[in-house]
């Protein structure tokens, strides 16, 4: 005889039901978030429970204590459990008693469970990522303080490289030159640590030959290459090239009833780091590989208008994609006879 426990995660307390193989309800309790206290709670019904646990910030912690206690831990799909916030009647209690339920009839949608041996690296990429984006957000800053005080003469580049005694030079009211040193201290202390990280995750990747071999693709630099490798995790989990493709939001949704279609549906489903990458290292491919720059002028021609660029952008990311996914799957080297054909 199997039990099914569904838990209900929030920040401080837990929401536990049990249910037995005929639905009954066992227990229905709420506990504070400590693995021990969940687990002493599951003891009577071990080993033989399931545990669906519902995606939340924080569900490392529960995952990785359930199944280092040996528990079958399943991580609901955020996206495909939406009918538990949109029901008419919506409780704790009757939340975790759902999740069970789907589990025992084996209509529980699941998420990947990213391993606990990578999941730090993986997560200093991201931050890696946001630090790059908070930088780029200060540089914009000092460019629109220059525009204020009619300074045009500059570009985004040159931008970067002004001295502090130079924007004094230029911006000489009291009060504009505090709040334009506060953006370059900023910029400084965002530039060291993004170093700081950057030197593990490259000290962290050094020996792996997945990596290395990302690395040949066009666009695909040291920063790229790692997000690539990192968040697609174990590659043999996607069914095919075009599941991937998919999962990293390059091929447009469609909706189709009653003989009319209409595209472009659930631009966000999918990993948007691994669309923001291969949409990178398409870009960065355009500007430094002659024949991939031949593709990109080729598909734009073939789709003029306003959506030229980003359909074809897209559209050499999704190349990228495959090839990546073919490297990652079988370990094979680049050839770019693969992404442009003889």
């Amino acid at each position: 005889m199997g039990f099914y426990c569904g838990i209900d995660l929030h920040a401080k307390v837990s929401q536990v039901a049990v249910l037995d193989e005929e639905g009954k309800v066992l227990v229905n309790r709420q506990t504070p978030n400590r693995i021990d206290g969940i687990l002493a709670l599951l003891a009577p019904f071990a080993p033989r429970i399931h545990v669906a646990v519902e995606s939340t910030f924080n569900w490392y912690w529960l995952v990785d204590g359930l199944q280092a206690a040996g528990c079958d831990v399943h991580l609901g799909h955020p996206l495909k459990l939406s009918w538990i916030s949109k029901a008419k009647v919506k409780t704790d209690r009757r939340d975790a008693v759902c999740l069970a339920e789907r589990l025992l009839k084996n209509d529980f949608p699941e998420a990947y469970i990213y391993p606990k041996a990578t999941r730090p690296l993986r997560d200093l990429v991201r931050q890696r990522g946001r630090l790059v984006v908070a930088r780029a957000r200060e540089y914009a800053g000092i460019r629109i303080r220059l525009y204020r005080e009619g300074i045009l003469d500059h570009s985004r580049n040159s931008a970067k490289t002004i001295t502090t005694e130079e924007l004094d030079a230029m911006l000489r009211h009291p009060h504009v030159r505090p709040l334009v040193h506060q953006e370059q201290a900023r910029i400084q202390l965002l530039c060291a640590q993004i170093l700081q990280l950057e030197g593990a995750i490259l000290a962290a990747l050094a020996g792996e030959a997945r990596y290395q071999r990302l690395r040949t693709l066009p666009g695909v630099g040291q920063a790229l290459g790692a997000v690539i490798l990192l968040e697609t995790g174990e590659v043999t989990r996607f069914a095919s090239a075009r599941h991937y493709a998919s999962y990293c939001r390059l091929i447009p949704g469609c909706a189709e009833s009653a003989g009319k279609v209409k595209a472009g549906r659930g631009k966000k489903q999918g990993n948007a780091y691994l669309k923001a990458a291969y949409t990178q290292a398409a870009t960065h491919a355009v500007r430094t590989d002659p024949k991939v720059r031949a593709l990109y002028d080729r598909l734009q021609a073939r789709h003029p208008g306003r959506g030229a660029v980003p359909i074809a952008t897209n559209v050499i990311g999704h190349k990228l994609a495959l090839a990546a996914y073919f490297i990652l799957k079988e370990g094979t080297e680049y050839h770019e006879q693969l992404l442009f054909g003889n």
